[in-house]
């Protein structure tokens, strides 16, 4: 089996889907075609997912400064109480029968990627002393990755379904498609940092 597991059908086909969804992910590359609107529309989902309210910011990821105070920042978000209990739900609703094949599988789907496009912008801008920042955000990406694998096992659940009835943290991979880099909520606002590599920071998003 793909998951060194039996699992139901449907099951396996959802984890198989959003492991290739995860490995088509162009890491800190910002699409071109990124409107604010989606990006909004996409915060406003988030928030009703977590069942809080928080506004859209925007930072750049220019120096080894930004890398680090998006480090930090995630960090605060992690803190924050209702992204906190929603981690702490997927992770301890998502079937054990599934639980680590899942986690193992999303985590090696990204991990790889992001780290070496973190490290890729990092040595574009010639930031050696960026590189343990750069692999923290690639840290964050993966666990991402993993915590919506582990949301979208969890949806199988009629109890979370219930809690969670659009999910939580599968609800930020769509940034991470976007290119950018989604941090959390922080003082009532939903940071999202954005990478410049190859792309200005999209002019609709300033």
């Amino acid at each position: 089996m793909y998951y060194n597991q039996k699992l139901p059908k449907e099951v396996e086909k959802k984890l198989d889907d959003y492991i290739v969804r995860i490995k088509k992910i162009n890491w800190f590359k910002p699409a071109e075609n990124i409107k604010k609107e989606d990006v909004e529309n996409q915060v406003k989902l988030c928030c009703e997912a977590f069942k809080v309210k928080a506004n859209p910011e925007f930072k750049y990821l220019k120096t080894p400064q930004d890398w680090g105070a998006a480090w930090n920042a995630t960090r605060d978000a992690a803190r924050d109480a209702a992204w906190n209990a929603a981690r702490n739900a997927a992770w301890d609703a998502a079937w054990d029968a599934a639980w680590n094949a899942a986690r193992d599988a999303a985590w090696d789907a990204a991990w790889d990627a992001a780290r070496n496009a973190a490290w890729n912008v990092a040595q574009d801008a010639a930031w050696n002393a960026a590189r343990d920042a750069a692999w923290d955000a690639a840290w964050d990406a993966a666990r991402d990755a993993v915590s919506g694998a582990l949301d979208l096992l969890a949806l199988n659940l009629e109890g979370y379904k219930k809690k969670y009835p659009k999910g939580n943290f599968i609800n930020l991979i769509p940034f991470w498609e976007m290119g950018l880099y989604p941090v959390g909520i922080v003082n009532k606002k939903f940071i999202i940092y954005v990478s410049p590599r190859n792309l200005d920071f999209p002019k609709e998003l300033k």
